[in-house]
Order: C-alpha cells, then structure tokens, then sequence
C-alpha cells in the first residue's frame, strides 16, 4: 500500500513538472535563459521523480547503474538555482567560463558512474545499485551523504542572500514594492530548501534503521513536492514580468568616490524638501527615485545619497513616511463616511496591505484606531 501511494504521488508530480518544464523551454515571455534554467531544474526533478516512480514499482534497467544518474542531479539544483535567480534580478548578470567551475561536483560524480561501468561487471554493478536502491550501504556512507544536502543548500542560502540584497536596493529605488518583491522567487527558493531537508533527514534514516520513519519521510518529502509544483502552477508561472533588473554596480558600490560636501547635501536635501511639500509628488503611487531626481535635475545616485546621509532612510521609507503623514491628515479631518481605502489611494499608496503595514510601523497602531482616536479626541 505504501508503495502504490508513493507511486501515484511521485507519477503525478513528475508529469506535472515535465509539463511546466516544457512550458519554460517554449514560452517566448521574458528571458529565454531564465526560463531554461528553471525549465531544466523542473526537467532534472522530473526524471528523479519519474526514476523513482519506477525503482518501486519493480521496473528496472537492464543496466542498473543507469538508475544512479539522477541521484547526481542534487549536484546541480543548488547552481543552477542560484544562477536563475542571479539572472532574474541582475539586467547584466553575464555567464563566464569560471561559472562551469560549479558544475565540477556533478562532473566527478559522473565519472564515478563511468568507473562502475567500465570496471565492474554486470554483477557488481547490480550489487552496488541494489544496495543504494534499498538502503543498505553502511552508516557511514549515509552520513558522508549529507555534504551532497549541504551543498546544495549553501547554495540556495546564497540565492535567498541575492534576493534580499534585491529587496534592499529597490527600496533605495522604488516607492511602491507591491509589484517588485519577487515573494514567488522567495518561494521557490525556500520550497527547494525544505524538500532539500526532508530528503536529507531520509537519507539519515537508514543508519537508525527505523523502517516506519523511513517511509514517513517519503510520504512527506513527496507529498510536498506535489504541493510544491502545483503552488508554482498557480502562483509562479501565471505572473508576468514585472520585476526590474538592478545593476550588479548598484550592489558593490553605494556611494564610493562621492564628491559631495556637506553643504551641497543640506542645499539638495532642503530643494528636495521643498518640491515634494510644494509639489505634493509622494501622492503619485508610482514614484521612483529616476523620476524624482530627474525632476530635481540631478542623477538618482545623488539623490539616494541625498536621502540616506540626511534623513537615515531609503528612499522606501522617506517617501512612505509622506504619504502616511498625508494619510494621518486624511483620518483626521476628513468625513467619517470616506472609507480607509479611499484614503490610502488618496495619500499615494496602492495597496491596503502596504498601507496598514507602514502606518503601523511609523505611528504605533492601525489606521482605523488612529481614526478612532482622532475622531474621539
């Protein structure tokens, strides 16, 4: 019975993720390159899954040691992960020679299947793979396993690492996030961790020799990846390309070889100050920091440094700070018929999670006990 489930559950994910891998390899939407690379992620977890599929249900190679070919693929999850994830933030990611130097723990794994075919014969071959495919290898070849989960995780840590370096500089950039915070990557990032885990507590499980955890953590480790893929059906693949690339330059130099002296930061910080009181342009949703350092006729590096040195905010917070003072202004004096989400569109942000998260955090309570307590008082 447990065999047949697992079965079912590993058949249906792999089908699945083969036809979201050919959707990646096909679709003509934004970047071919990161579309392969997710697409061959999604292809490597199919044949693993479909592999897998197989082995239980009594199906084997006439050359059995095929049937270790995708136990390498963890070797590649972690790289090729990362690099779809650098390519999807940076505009100017390029892919160089030294970047193969990554794949160079698959590469030795493959010659160690090449060494198990021309080495040894037909019969020591099945021996090895029969005792991979069941489980019974000694303790410590499960333990030295792990440095293969370990890999792959450092891996994906440094992914998780790039995104929130993205998040950092975009709110140096942008005044509303609610497109651009890439969550779905954040997902797929922190998806992949968790079944890297689970696979590596069932690697474990062997040298405990505990047979009912050992197919607990099958049944789990499968039914998440199903979870998994169809969350990605839904949430990731129907998302358009509505993220923004920032330059790698923007993350290894901030304000290096700035020329400004003090006064020249108070004068723009006070310019800066006057155009947005005068000109009221926080209440524009779509306000970037481009737009507003063109307006003051100066480059937006500038301008950042402007904001940051002067007022200790990104450019996020400063504008956002505005808008809730403009909100606070609103809850006060406005009828008490005109609804909160009126307001929040009126003060310049353009979603109400957004809104009730930075009011929150600049004022202490919500917008709606603010106006409580301004209408009370």
């Amino acid at each position: 019975m447990k065999e047949y489930i697992s079965g079912i559950i590993s058949i249906l994910a792999a089908f699945q993720l083969l036809f979201v891998s050919v959707f990646l390899f096909t679709h003509k939407k934004g970047k071919r390159i990161n579309n392969r690379l997710l697409g061959l992620v999604f292809l490597l977890f199919s044949i693993s899954l479909g592999d897998f599929a197989l082995r239980i249900s009594g199906i084997e190679f006439s050359i059995q040691v095929l049937h270790l070919i995708d136990d390498g693929f963890f070797f590649l999850y972690g790289p090729l992960l990362f690099f779809y994830v650098r390519n999807v933030i940076y505009i100017d990611q390029r892919w160089k020679a030294r970047h193969l130097l990554h794949l160079i723990p698959y590469f030795a794994y493959c010659l160690y299947l090449v060494y198990l075919l021309g080495v040894l014969d037909p019969e020591e071959q099945r021996q090895i793979t029969q005792k991979i495919i069941h489980a019974s290898l000694p303790a410590w070849m499960y333990l030295a396993g792990l440095s293969i989960y370990v890999y792959t995780i450092t891996y994906l840590w440094q992914a998780n690492r790039t995104v929130n370096t993205y998040r950092s500089v975009i709110r140096n950039k942008f005044s509303s996030l609610d497109k651009i915070n890439l969550n779905w990557l954040k997902f797929i990032i922190q998806s992949f961790t968790a079944i890297t885990v689970i696979a590596m507590i069932h690697n474990v499980i062997p040298v405990l020799g505990n047979l009912i955890f050992l197919y607990a953590s099958l049944i789990l480790l499968l039914i998440f990846t199903f979870y998994f893929i169809n969350r990605v059906l839904v949430k990731a693949l129907n998302q358009p390309e509505i993220f923004a690339g920032i330059e790698l330059q923007e993350v290894r130099e901030k304000y290096t070889g700035s020329k400004l002296s003090e006064d020249e930061l108070e004068q723009y910080f006070s310019l800066l100050l006057s155009i947005l009181e005068n000109e009221n342009l926080y209440l524009n949703p779509d306000l970037s920091l481009q737009a507003l350092a063109e307006r003051m006729q100066i480059s937006a590096k500038v301008l950042s440094q402007v904001i940051n040195q002067r007022s200790g905010k990104n450019f996020f917070d400063f504008i956002n700070s505005f808008r809730c003072d403009e909100a606070k202004s609103l809850l006060r004096t406005s009828d008490p018929q005109v609804t909160i989400l009126e307001i929040l569109y009126e003060a310049g942000f353009n979603s109400k999670s957004s809104f009730n998260k930075e009011f929150k955090k600049l004022n202490g309570i919500t917008p709606t006990e603010y106006r409580k307590s301004a209408l009370s008082s």
